[in-house]
């Protein structure tokens, strides 16, 4: 099969993206793969190029190796011409136009097949704001957000509306360490004190939950991607009913937002039991540190097979 992994861009979530798309790569052996940063611009040097095969000889000899960097553009025409000879692009694209329902859609006009949810989806989940509104109106709990300040409870959260990889995320003690925010592309929410519960869902398949545990501090972008800083615990150790209901919440998210293909979502329990729904994640990461290869593990899925089933999926969806 040949293969296009896409990743980078102008997101703050790049260099996951592109850590992502180097195990992907490394795990479709016996594909024909070529790795393309959505803002880069590749030549073919002079050659007309009209096959895939061609490309890939080139990429191997490394004539597609080098390229310059169009900070300008969120995708640039020559990537779009790479994808249009591939049969299937794997998006390894985090944040930004990646997650936001951009990419799948322009993908979509060009006819380009691609893994992973469709536009539509994606942008109603990685909109924070309107996915725990959405995701409460099926009677599952989200943290208070908070609107009007003479309401604020301290700590609370802020995060920022539209990223993911826990990039932005804070919290906040006072009233005095707010003010150093500009809150305009914030939430505001109460702090939910509890066990971090990751849990994912590849077709109709449920992944073993899994638990993060973070000694000191929290969950944010630095520990997330620093291998040893936080233990991981999959499956969860929890009880046989909160499982079960965290499954049902898992699957519920997933078919609520649209997904097609796998999703990955994340939940908080307090101490008096109660679940909170934080945010789902329509791309979820594939680096070594990252939650859904883990859980996938857990299920007697390896690194490879899972790639495989992500793209079986997804053209699944096509036909």
């Amino acid at each position: 099969m040949d293969i296009v992994v896409l990743y980078g861009g102008r997101s703050p979530e790049r260099l996951i993206s592109e850590v992502s798309s180097r195990q992907i790569a490394e795990a479709l052996t016996t594909d024909n793969v070529i790795r393309l940063n959505l803002n880069g611009i590749y030549n073919f040097e002079n050659k007309e190029v009209k096959h895939f095969s061609e490309l890939y000889k080139l990429y191997q000899e490394g004539s597609l190796s080098e390229f310059e960097i169009d900070k300008s553009a969120e995708i640039t025409d020559s990537v779009i011409e790479i994808c249009k000879l591939a049969d299937i692009v794997f998006l390894s694209t985090h944040g930004g136009i990646g997650e936001n329902g951009k990419l799948q859609a322009l993908l979509d006009i060009c006819n380009i097949k691609y893994t992973g949810n469709g536009y539509q989806s994606n942008a109603i989940s990685l909109d924070k704001k309107l996915s725990k509104r959405l995701v409460s109106t099926v009677g599952i709990k989200t943290p208070y957000e908070y609107i009007e300040e003479n309401k604020f409870v301290f700590p609370l959260v802020i995060k920022p509306n539209d990223s993911g990889s826990s990039i932005g995320v804070q919290i906040i003690k006072t009233k005095e360490e707010l003010q150093q925010y500009d809150l305009e592309n914030y939430n505001i929410e109460e702090y939910i004190n509890g066990r971090e519960i990751s849990i994912g869902v590849i077709g109709e398949k449920i992944l073993q939950p899994i638990e993060i545990v973070i000694e000191g501090g929290f969950y944010d972008y630095e520990k997330k991607y620093t291998p040893g800083v936080v233990k991981e615990i999959c499956p969860a150790n929890i009880s046989e009913e909160l499982k079960k209901k965290l499954e049902i919440y898992a699957k519920t998210v997933h078919d609520l937002m649209g997904f097609e293909v796998y999703s990955r979502s994340d939940f908080i329990i307090d101490d008096n039991g109660e679940i909170y729904f934080i945010e789902t994640n329509s791309i979820p990461g594939m680096t070594p540190t990252s939650l859904l290869p883990k859980e996938a593990e857990a299920e007697g899925i390896n690194f490879s097979n899972l790639c495989k089933k992500i793209i079986s999926l997804s053209i699944k969806k096509y036909n």
